[in-house]
């Protein structure tokens, strides 16, 4: 597990895969623990938001398969959530860190 940390509001918990791959996305290196000043924090909201978006486009291409092809192969499955979603609460701590003028830690 992985915990992100500001002054700003709560924590946020994430499985390591999860916070590793929104760390990447924010253009920070994988390193745990770790931090960013809050200089840093609007160029990585940034970043994390423009890497969800693409990510989000690619998935809406793939979703765009004909329906037969997918069809009978993926009814029992269950609908991952998407990494945006699972962004969310990491996005409004960012928000509120850039808003307050403070800093992100994640142990």
């Amino acid at each position: 597990m992985v915990t992100f940390k500001s002054n700003a509001g709560r924590d946020v918990d994430y499985h390591t895969n999860v916070a590793l791959q929104l760390l990447q996305m924010m253009g920070r290196d994988t390193k745990v623990p770790s931090a960013m000043f809050a200089d840093d924090v609007p160029e990585a909201l940034t970043r994390l938001q423009q890497e969800l978006q693409k990510l989000a486009a690619e998935e809406a291409a793939r979703d765009e398969q004909p329906a037969n092809e997918t069809a009978d192969k993926d009814d029992d499955k269950p609908v991952p959530v998407r990494l945006d979603v699972r962004a969310e609460p990491l996005l409004k701590l960012l928000h509120k860190a850039q808003e307050a003028n403070v800093g992100l830690m994640w142990e």
